[in-house]
């Protein structure tokens, strides 16, 4: 009887730790959600576009666990980051879509400033950054369903993020704009990355 207690015990253990590697799997990392890239060259015009079939290639499905089983969880983190200097702006629209129709749903707009904290690598491949910074500003101008969090919306130099819940969306999609490097005081290419909370 014993045995057959313990071996229960140790089954459970292995399930309650499989569970856990599992959900860690899509927790634990920042996933790449816009490409740096500098502003947007065209933007979704919502009064003639935004459904489901013009939703624009570059939108990113969000990643589920790796046993297909969910995403691990119902809140996103947004974290953005820019160069060639401290203190350039932007200004971003984030929209989503459900999984297969429907459709384009605005999340949040606002306006962006790159702090003095440096991306040393690139959360995505771990590749050397050279003159990027973190957003550490990062307003909220425009809500959804649920209330969109920023957690630094005057600037601290260290890195801001907004939190969301994602209410069963599926694909997001990052505009830039108001980031032209070339005007001197706007951030220029812009990278976004997402991380489930």
């Amino acid at each position: 009887m014993k045995k057959i207690i313990m071996g229960f015990i140790v089954g459970m253990f292995l399930i309650v730790m499989l569970a856990m590697t599992t959900l860690d799997s899509v927790h634990v990392e920042y996933i790449l959600c816009r490409s740096e890239a500098d502003e947007n060259s065209s933007v979704i015009d919502l009064t003639t576009e935004g459904d489901f079939a013009q939703m624009p290639s570059s939108a990113t499905r969000l990643r589920t666990r790796p046993d297909g089983s969910g995403h691990g969880g119902n809140a996103l983190e947004f974290v953005f980051c820019g160069g060639a200097a401290a203190d350039k702006t932007f200004t971003y629209k984030i929209y989503a879509w459900r999984r297969t129709n429907g459709m384009a749903r605005m999340v949040a707009t606002g306006t962006g400033t790159l702090g003095t904290q440096a991306v040393v690598k690139y959360p995505y491949d771990s590749s050397t950054a050279t003159l990027k910074f973190w957003a550490d500003t990062l307003t909220v101008t425009h809500r959804w369903s649920k209330t969109v969090h920023s957690t630094d919306a005057s600037g601290n130099n260290e890195t801001a993020s907004l939190h969301l819940d994602f209410s069963g969306y599926e694909y997001f999609y990052i505009e830039i704009t108001s980031a032209d490097g070339s005007t001197g005081d706007e951030a220029g290419d812009i990278s976004v990355y997402y991380s489930y909370i």
